[in-house]
């Protein structure tokens, strides 16, 4: 639940620096008179004691107002908290009997519990919510559309689609996905991966691609997305900038899009390390060997970047033992303690023999050492 009443709090603050901006001004001017003898000294103790009242007076607003506000926020949230409970145990009666649902309208908290429910009732249960939610749309429509609707609500209405996950409320949450406010993009964007239908996913992926969304959250989305995520993924790699392409090289693994693999391979040879390191995770994810691209696994184990090394080390058995062995044994002289951990748990898994040969006998005694430890383990 979004916190409201911020900007109350706003003018709040406003008029108590505007009290004490006065108050000091004014105290300027009268000492300034004062010193060039303009003022007696009674008129200048005055001004002060004017000046140390409004000065009081602002705090004691403000103090007064942050103490008021939590009390009632307190004794609104705990009012709300036990209508909600009692809405809740009325629509899972009326869910469970087939008997009928509280007489319509609903206040908000009557929503916020068929929410609740939404996201806790799956299958055939969760279906029957829909008609009930459907009474929703007509308020989170106008809380998204409303010319002088809050952040603070349009957030509230974005988190209540996603959770609603009514189908037909994606083109509502579609043009936030453009809007300049990066925080309510973000929202839209959430949203729109659990309310997209099969029927959408490409105008979803071409909104995603003008979003501009940081790596993480992108990833996130496309997260969400699950069994719907291929086309999405499908696009962003092919038209997407260094963080889409990234975020869905990320998904493309976690996911496990074999169907993908093949369009993952281009990216070992990308020019930017991350992108790189990426596409080497997604296909350790997938087990998928990089044939035909073994000099670019091979390049990334002399790269200077310390994560790219780590990837590639651990992306190298699924060349083939001869290559793998070879490139293993090197990869334990790396001045890296993370990549001489990977190089020796993937020598372990490939051929734990050739591990123990390298714990006796490996030239670099940190490859030793390593390799000892990894056996030990």
């Amino acid at each position: 639940m979004w916190r409201p009443g911020e900007g109350l709090y706003a003018l709040v603050v406003f008029l108590v620096v505007l009290l004490e901006a006065l108050a000091l001004g004014y105290l300027v001017l009268t000492f300034t008179a004062r010193l060039f003898g303009l003022l007696g000294y009674g008129e200048t103790l005055g001004a002060l004691l004017l000046g140390l009242a409004l000065t009081g007076f602002a705090l004691v607003l403000l103090g007064a107002y942050v103490l008021l506000y939590h009390a009632y926020t307190a004794w609104r949230e705990g009012q709300e908290e036990r209508l909600r409970e009692r809405y809740l145990e009325r629509f899972a009666q009326a869910l469970l009997e087939e008997g009928s649902p509280p007489p319509f309208p609903w206040p908000k908290e009557a929503f916020a519990a068929l929410l609740a429910l939404r996201e806790s009732l799956k299958g055939d249960l969760g279906q029957a919510l829909l008609p009930w939610l459907r009474l929703g749309l007509p308020r989170w429509e106008r809380a998204l559309k409303g010319p002088l609707a809050s952040r603070a609500r349009r957030l509230e209405a974005l988190d209540a689609l996603a959770q609603a996950r009514l189908p037909e409320a994606f083109p509502l949450v579609l043009p936030y996905l453009a809007h300049p406010d990066p925080v309510l993009r973000l929202a839209a964007a959430r949203s729109g991966a659990r309310l997209v239908g099969e029927q959408d996913l490409e105008a979803f992926a071409e909104a995603l691609l003008r979003a501009a969304l940081p790596r993480g959250a992108l990833l996130e989305v496309l997260l969400l997305l699950e069994g719907r995520a291929e086309p999405v993924v499908r696009r962003l790699l092919k038209a997407g900038g260094r963080e889409e392409v990234g975020a869905a090289l990320e998904a493309l693994g976690r996911l496990k899009l074999p169907s993908l693999a093949e369009e993952a391979l281009a990216f070992l040879h990308h020019p930017d390390p991350e992108v790189r390191a990426a596409a080497m995770r997604a296909l350790w994810r997938l087990e998928y060997p990089p044939l035909g691209h073994e000099e670019a696994v091979l390049a990334a184990l002399e790269a200077e970047e310390e994560f790219v090394r780590l990837q590639a080390v651990r992306l190298v058995p699924l060349l083939g033992e001869p290559l793998a062995r070879r490139a293993l044994w090197r990869a334990l002289s790396d001045p890296s303690f993370y990549v001489r951990r990977g190089a020796a748990e993937a020598l372990k898994a490939l051929n734990p023999a050739l591990l123990e040969r390298a714990a006796e006998a490996h030239p670099d005694p940190y490859g030793r050492a390593m390799a000892k430890q990894v056996l030990g383990a």
